[in-house]
């Protein structure tokens, strides 16, 4: 069984596959300072998908997000509130069986994460294009 705290920051904050690859990621290099273009580079990923996961960590507290000249720079910096559910879904992630149950629940979570997020704020799921 997955740790309710791990379950609320699946379902409030890592809602994606994507967004669970960047936390383990910063969780793993904690001096990486990257841009979004760099951090692409690094997992392989497309930039936009990777801009916008980023940009919705940094909001929710897990990542900061500094300007330069060459757009936001992003590090590993948590809210005091979430650092002990990250610590926590490292330790869940390291465990093999544990690992399952969280991609498990993460991919149930990640197929209502756009009406998730359209609710949290206030826009009518219906008028959301995707």
């Amino acid at each position: 069984m997955i740790d309710q705290s791990v379950r609320s920051l699946l379902e409030d904050v890592v809602d994606t596959p994507l967004k669970l690859q960047l936390v383990l990621l910063f969780v793993e290099h904690q001096q990486l300072r990257a841009t979004a273009a760099q951090v692409a580079n690094r997992i392989y990923r497309d930039i936009w998908s990777t801009r916008e996961a980023l940009r919705e960590l940094a909001e929710s507290g897990v990542l900061s997000e500094t300007m330069t000249k060459e757009g936001p720079v992003y590090a590993f910096c948590p809210s005091c509130e979430l650092a002990e559910p990250i610590h926590r879904l490292v330790q869940c992630y390291n465990e093999p069986l544990e690992r399952d149950r969280l991609h498990r629940t993460l991919r149930e979570i990640a197929g209502d994460a756009s009406y998730r997020r359209a609710m949290r704020m206030g826009i009518a799921f219906e008028s959301m294009s995707f």
